[in-house]
């Protein structure tokens, strides 16, 4: 996680760029990217005919690039880009580019803290996994990466890749299976029909993810080893967050969805379909996205659904910080809702989009951002507060859950604010 305590908490007010200014300086100027801290505000920037830059609090980096794109900060608020010269594709980290190039490099990730980089590459018809610069030796038994993630130290990266040949219309090897999970560069013994859902614990020692043993031939399998059961069909699994050995998935049994740990039934009540199970800080309770019949969502907690439905979507379930209380955003009817234990907020205040919700250390709040007729707003307990923005990112609680960081652009100027948590 990004070092919250060294951040400024101090400054009320910074306008920290003039984004109008930019517009009028470059020929093009690309959706803006804010550092975790607010103190940066990035943008690609086409400077001429063929030639790209990146332009951070005003300033452009000093070499240009044939074509830049998928600009992010990563949380210690260092800006990537993923960079074009003479043909070929690098990473690019605050104005440097690595050493190595390459065909093509996409999908950058990040340890917890940021000082681990990691991104897919191709080079001569074989894909890898690039960390800091250095490419998995093992890429030439890599067919295709379709996925990969990276432990919150950095220190374990796991990708699912095709490891085995497949000839055009090979049915029988497809289904002798050719994809397996490679961790920091070692393929599994183990080769699936496929592979989906790969997720990591938060030690980054166990790998866990959905496998295809054959059509209709579904399970979970961590650190190579397959649940004794099988089942119709799963959704991605996770780890518990404080036990490492415990990796819970839906499971799809008899027609109806199933809670499972382990491969153990642990909600004894089926549903329509099961999504998105997230665990309390402490590991005591388990919620989840679920469908009690067709077009029917909501969220069940430790296996009791509330009693409020919405009939297109429910997104990921959020738990307070003591695990007592759960948001979740939800859609009907074509707006979107932001709800806490089964009420919506806000007296049914409707958005045209949400973000991720976070709670006040004392669970009374729950901020977000959020969109309407075009406009961006802080959010708290469903109701906007405060300014309206043309770009607007996610708020950020102070470490002493005291203040609240806010980042947007008003009248095209970026502006970074601490409010204090009370007076919203």
């Amino acid at each position: 996680m990004p070092d919250l305590g060294n951040w400024d908490w101090k400054s009320k007010e910074k306008m920290i760029a003039d984004t109008a200014e930019w517009k009028a300086r470059f020929e093009d100027v690309w959706e803006p990217y804010v550092s975790p801290d607010g103190e940066k505000i990035a943008s690609i920037v086409k400077i001429g005919e063929g030639e790209f830059n990146v332009c951070v609090n005003g300033e452009t980096w000093e070499e240009p690039y044939e074509k830049l794109w998928y600009s992010r900060f990563s949380p210690d608020g260092r800006l990537t880009v993923l960079a074009s010269k003479d043909m070929e594709w690098t990473m690019a980290v605050d104005g440097k580019a690595w050493e190595n190039s390459y065909e093509y490099i996409w999908d950058t990730k990040f340890s917890a803290d940021g000082k681990v980089i990691a991104a897919t590459v191709k080079q001569d018809d074989v894909y890898g996994i690039a960390v800091d610069e250095k490419t998995w030796e093992c890429s030439k038994e890599l067919q295709s990466i379709a996925s990969y993630v990276i432990s919150p130290d950095g220190k374990t990266v796991a990708a699912i890749a095709q490891t085995v040949p497949l000839g055009q219309a090979d049915l029988e090897g497809f289904l002798k299976g050719t994809w397996s999970v490679v961790v920091n560069g070692k393929p599994w013994q183990n080769n699936f029909v496929d592979l989906y859902g790969l997720t990591i614990s938060n030690d980054g020692k166990k790998i866990a993810a959905e496998y295809r043993a054959a059509i209709c031939d579904y399970g979970i399998v961590v650190n190579g080893a397959p649940w004794e059961t099988t089942a119709g069909c799963t959704w991605e699994p996770v780890f518990h967050p404080n036990n490492n050995d415990v990796v819970t998935a839906p499971v799809r049994q008899g027609g109806r969805w199933f809670l499972a740990t382990n491969g153990t039934f642990v909600w004894d009540k089926g549903f329509t379909n099961i999504l998105y199970q997230t665990y309390s800080p402490d590991g005591e309770r388990i919620a989840a996205t679920v469908a009690t019949s067709f077009a029917k969502w909501t969220v069940a907690v430790d296996g009791q659904p509330w009693r409020t439905k919405f009939g297109e979507c429910v997104l990921q379930p959020y738990f307070n910080p003591d695990g007592t209380k759960v948001a979740a955003i939800a859609k009907d009817r074509g707006f979107w809702f932001l709800v806490v234990d089964g009420t919506v907020l806000g007296d049914g205040a409707y958005y045209d989009n949400i973000w991720p919700p976070v709670f006040s250390p004392d669970g009374d709040k729950v901020i977000c951002k959020v969109e309407k007729h075009g406009k961006y707003a802080i959010a708290v307990n469903g109701k906007i507060w405060g300014s309206k923005y043309e770009a607007l990112w996610d708020p950020v609680i102070s470490p002493d859950g005291t203040k609240v960081l806010i980042r947007g652009i008003e009248d095209k100027k970026y502006y970074r604010r601490i409010v204090p948590l009370a007076s919203m």
